[in-house]
């Protein structure tokens, strides 16, 4: 598996480009409020992307969805059940707490049970962590040991869940234990790719994150 990583827009959102060797079919994993600079370098690569996975339906991982479906009308975008409402409202995304109308027509696919799946000949592992939101999920390679954890999980981090109309500490709970229980038990050298930041380890963030101890 071979990974790129641009950093996308002003809330700088970690755009993962998923291939593998002597293939130019890829994998994209959420986009940014800036898509432009995914589509120069899909374009200067000779990328073909067959498959869009959102890991959330926040506003600042899904603005890209309609502009690479335009350039790319082959493509497929996956978001899990739960989120998959947010894509069409900006009341829900948030687009409307960042001063912006931002929406996106429908997902191809509803993700809805946890475990391996096929984006069209890429193989991930879906794990269901709501918290962030109630749609939120992490993509593990068991394989390439890494882990694609949105805003799931971030080095000495995890998600918010201060959000109007939420039960933030509630939420947060749920986080925690998903994360505990769904995370936690991978091995310790899984590398983790957030949506945000830089990348970190399972082992690491057992030790060291303070909202897991």
């Amino acid at each position: 598996m071979l990974i790129n990583k641009l950093v996308l827009g002003e809330y700088e959102n970690n755009c993962y480009i998923v291939r593998k060797e002597n293939s130019g079919n890829c994998l994209i994993i959420d986009t940014g409020l800036d898509t432009m600079p995914l589509l120069d370098f899909l374009k200067q690569n000779n990328l073909n992307p067959l498959a869009l996975i959102l890991t959330h339906g926040h506003v600042d991982h899904i603005a890209g969805v309609d502009l690479l479906r335009e350039n790319y009308t082959q493509i497929k975008v996956y978001i899990h059940k739960d989120d998959s409402e947010m894509l069409g409202n900006k009341m829900k995304n948030f687009a409307v707490m960042l001063g912006k109308d931002i929406t996106a027509l429908p997902a191809n696919v509803l993700l809805e049970k946890e475990g391996v799946a096929d984006f069209e000949g890429f193989s991930l592992n879906v794990i269901h962590t709501p918290g962030h939101t109630p749609g939120g999920i992490c993509l593990y390679s068991e394989e390439d040991k890494k882990i694609f954890t949105g805003d799931t999980l971030f080095a000495n981090s995890v998600g918010r869940t201060d959000f109007p109309g939420c039960d933030a500490h509630q939420r947060m709970q749920q986080l925690i234990e998903n994360i505990k229980t769904k995370l936690m038990i991978l091995p310790e050298d899984t590398k983790v790719l957030p949506g945000h930041g830089g990348a970190t380890t399972i082992g690491r963030e057992k030790r060291r994150n303070p909202y897991l101890q």
